[in-house]
C-alpha cells in the first residue's frame, strides 16, 4: 500500500476554487435568500400546517431576523473596519498576517478563540435583541 500523504500547503490554489461565477457574491446572495424566506415563511408554515398560528410561524420568524440583523450588523462593522484602516494610515493586511505568523502557537490559538467568542456575544445579542 502506497499511500502518500498530501499537504494543504502543497495543494495547488485551483485545487480549492470552483471556478463559480458567483465569486464575491456569496454574501449578497445569503442575504437576499434570507430576505426572501423571511417574507414567503409565513405562508409556507400555513401550508404545510394547518393548525400554526401567529406566534408558533412569529418565533421562527424573529430568528431568521436575528439572523438577518446580525449578517448586516458584521457587514458594516467591516465596511466600517476598511474605511478606518484606510483613514488612520494602519499597516497592510497582509504585513499583519505575516506578523501574526511569527506569533507563537497558544498566542495565536488564544486570538482565534477570542474572535470566536466576541463573534458568538454578537450573535447571541442580535438574537436577544430581536426575541
Amino acid at each position: 500500500m502506497n499511500a502518500k500523504v498530501i499537504k494543504l500547503s502543497e495543494l495547488p490554489v485551483s485545487a480549492f476554487h470552483t471556478g463559480s461565477r458567483f465569486k464575491g457574491l456569496e454574501h449578497h446572495l445569503l442575504f437576499l435568500f434570507l430576505l426572501f424566506l423571511w417574507c414567503f415563511a409565513p405562508q409556507w408554515l400555513r401550508n404545510l400546517d394547518d393548525t400554526a398560528g401567529n406566534i408558533d410561524q412569529s418565533i421562527w420568524l424573529l430568528i431568521l431576523l436575528s439572523l438577518i440583523s446580525f449578517l448586516l450588523v458584521t457587514g458594516l462593522c467591516w465596511w466600517l473596519l476598511q474605511r478606518f484602516w484606510l483613514i488612520i494610515g494602519l499597516p497592510l493586511l497582509s504585513d499583519m498576517v505575516s506578523r501574526f505568523n511569527t506569533l507563537s502557537l497558544w498566542q495565536q490559538l488564544s486570538f482565534y478563540w477570542a474572535s470566536f467568542a466576541l463573534l458568538v456575544l454578537a450573535a447571541s445579542v442580535c438574537l436577544n435583541a430581536i426575541c
